[in-house]
């Protein structure tokens, strides 16, 4: 996950980036749960289950980080809400 100190670090571009390939790996995890849900890629339940705990982990750590990169870009732009602005 990207730091606070890095985010500020990186250009807008590099954060564009990193809010695409956060979406891409958020989007390829959602799949892969999706079809473990459905009883494919394992056929242990207890395995499936330590699977889809290890994905949703990944994707929540994805979404916060998509969230601080986009959050940056808003500050920089001065597109902050107030909410957003007291975090």
């Amino acid at each position: 996950m990207l730091s606070a100190s890095v985010q500020v670090q990186l250009t807008d571009d590099e954060l564009w980036h990193a809010i695409v390939q956060n979406t891409d790996s958020m989007s390829a995890l959602i799949h892969h749960q999706v079809d473990l849900e459905a009883g494919f890629g394992a056929h242990d339940p207890n395995e499936r289950a330590r699977l889809m705990r290890a994905n949703q982990q990944q994707i929540d750590r994805f979404a916060r980080e998509y969230a601080a990169c986009t959050i940056e870009l808003r500050r920089r732009h001065g597109l902050l809400g107030e909410t957003e602005a007291a975090a």
